[in-house]
């Protein structure tokens, strides 16, 4: 992606195609938040809900974004009613909210920057086709973060606590 320095000089399309283009160099490279966070976990030893609200956020914002596109795209095609401004609107106040979400939860500083670029562009994306692909590159980049985010994870520990308890409490019970 762009130095996260230069997001602000991006046009909504430009921030669109980075957006693809750190998703697909985010399938070998971890991000520098994840980096961060996981250093953070480290430090403090009791991260988890933190990895959990991030994944989270990951999923429902990217959720929201495919909704509010596929509404978007419906719309420009005549086959619903729809207003681009109105659900562009509602994306700039989703992407304000998450970033801040982002930065307050996770210290999650580049994400809370492409986010908050986002909704700047999203304020003026009223042209279908600009804002679905911004909202198409958005989502590549918050899956490719929530699946750093499941790695993190320690499924196999959670799996124990709650199916390991009951195993242990069926024995206990012969």
């Amino acid at each position: 992606m762009a130095a996260i320095e230069s997001l602000d000089g991006l046009s909504a399309i430009e921030l669109a195609r980075e957006l693809r283009a750190c998703a697909d160099r985010m399938i070998a490279n971890e991000p520098e938040d994840i980096v961060r966070l996981r250093a953070r976990k480290l430090d403090t030893g009791r991260e988890f809900s933190v990895w959990e609200y991030t994944i989270g956020y990951c999923m429902n914002l990217s959720d929201v974004a495919s909704v509010l596109r596929d509404q978007v795209a419906c719309a420009a095609r005549g086959e619903e009613a729809g207003d681009v401004v109105t659900l562009a609107r509602t994306m700039e106040r989703l992407c304000i909210w998450y970033a801040g979400q982002f930065e307050t939860t996770g210290k999650m500083t580049d994400t809370e920057a492409i986010l908050t670029r986002c909704a700047a562009c999203f304020a003026g994306a009223y042209d279908a086709d600009v804002f679905c692909d911004l909202a198409r590159g958005l989502e590549r980049y918050l899956v490719q973060l929530m699946f750093w985010v499941d790695r993190q994870l320690p499924w196999s520990a959670v799996s124990d606590l709650v199916h390991g308890y009951r195993l242990r409490q069926a024995a206990s019970a012969e």
